[in-house]
């Protein structure tokens, strides 16, 4: 008897533990269940659909009151562009009958979707190419003449419309639309909606559909960019006061004022002034054939102190040396080509530094700041402005054997090197 008990306790304690890690596996799939659709991958995933707050001058309830509305003060065809690419990128994925585990926070697919892109400024940079090079010779002359007339930089002009419109190939620069700026509104009663990319000022970007400007030609595009910038917006008429040419002072100073305030895009300065300084836009900003002053020497008297060409005629580096020769410098006539003098003056005992210094020579590497991809550049620095920018002279930037200035914003002249003339 008592081995039959004791039996029979020995079976009830062991059938005991056995029916608890049932229960458990029942809980823990219930546990399962329900933190998954606690995450809402579906709800949690529909962030860029949230409305963004706008200005009153980016209401776009619909087209009509877009179209009624008095002119937009920001435009944003620069960043759609940029951020369209990115986006394509980053496919933000939904999985709706999926009930998987894994999945321990609803956050990863927020944060695709919300698209949030971090660029420093030292990340932009422009490579010289033939359409861009082609699409400003041909507006070149139209934002001179604009500009001299409105007060206006002429190399900003351009510049925003190399980025709004991608070089003139974006299908809003296109016939029959011909809208250079990304300008919203309408104009004479004519526009065209399109779908684009907004930064909320964070980095953040959504998407809405806008209202464009629709003009005749080009020219109509840049005589009323050219009216928005200096008559402003009904409830703000200096709203862009600051992009004026007897204001701003400087395009740099022109660039700041425009960014946030005519584009959404939180680098737009710094993609203007790469634009600027790449392409040697700051030409327009005088009359054609006028070399820029304001340079510490005299002008340049254009003699050729090179009598053997050792220099390639009309050339970059026959510029520089022509120009230090005349203020009394000297330089070997075998530095090699314009990336070569920084390495040669330092192997030949000149002063090498990455520190300007007005009168030295100017060595760009390839493909620096539109520099050749192969031979880079060399040039003169006429002038160290009080904020940290440079104003250099030189040859070929705009054409065989033209002579032209442009001025270098303070981040970009680290990257160059200056050599002193003996």
């Amino acid at each position: 008897m008592k081995k039959v008990l004791t039996l029979f306790s020995a079976i009830l304690i062991f059938s005991s533990t056995f029916p608890v890690p049932g229960f458990a596996e029942n809980v823990d799939r219930n546990l399962i269940i329900e933190s998954d659709s606690a995450v809402g991958l579906p709800e949690e995933t529909n962030t860029s659909e949230t409305p963004t707050k706008e200005t009153s001058s980016q209401s776009i309830e619909s087209s009509e009151s877009t179209i009624e509305s008095s002119r937009p003060k920001e435009t944003t065809e620069s960043s759609e562009e940029i951020i369209e690419s990115v986006v394509q990128e980053q496919p933000v994925t939904t999985p709706t009958n999926q009930i998987d585990p894994v999945y321990e926070s609803p956050q990863e697919p927020v944060v695709e979707n919300e698209t949030t892109i971090t660029v420093t400024p030292e990340s932009i940079h422009f490579e010289k190419n033939q359409t861009t090079e082609e699409f400003v010779v041909k507006v070149g002359d139209q934002a001179r003449k604009v500009g001299k007339e409105k007060n206006l930089f002429a190399s900003i002009m351009i510049a925003q419309a190399i980025l709004e419109s991608s070089s003139g190939s974006s299908q809003l620069a296109q016939e029959p639309y011909n809208n250079l700026f990304g300008i919203k509104g309408e104009y004479k009663g004519q526009s065209v909606t399109f779908l684009t990319f907004e930064d909320d000022g964070s980095g953040n970007y959504y998407q809405i559909n806008s209202v464009f400007c629709q003009y005749p030609s080009a020219k109509e595009s840049f005589e009323d960019y050219s009216t928005l910038l200096t008559d402003g917006v009904e409830w703000n008429p200096t709203i862009y006061k600051g992009a004026w040419k007897d204001v701003a002072k400087t395009y740099q100073n022109a660039t700041q004022a425009l960014t946030g305030v005519y584009a959404t895009d939180t680098l737009y300065n710094q993609k203007l002034n790469g634009l600027i300084e790449t392409y040697n836009l700051t030409q327009y900003d005088h009359e054609k054939g006028e070399i820029g002053t304001g340079g510490d020497f005299e002008p340049y008297n254009n003699v050729n102190y090179d009598e053997g060409n050792s220099y390639a005629p009309l050339n970059c580096t026959q510029y520089a040396y022509n120009r230090i020769t005349q203020l009394g410098g000297y330089v070997d006539l075998d530095m090699g080509n314009g990336a070569d003098w920084g390495a040669t003056g330092a192997t030949r005992g000149y002063e090498v530094s990455n520190t300007p210094k007005a009168g030295t020579a100017v060595s760009f590497a390839p493909g620096v700041l539109g520099a050749d991809p192969i031979y880079g550049h060399v040039a003169f620095l006429e002038k160290v402005n009080e904020d940290g920018s440079i104003l250099i002279s030189e040859m070929n930037a705009v054409g065989l054997g033209v002579v032209s200035t442009r001025t270098i914003s303070a981040e970009y002249v680290g990257m160059l090197m200056y050599i002193t003339p003996k």
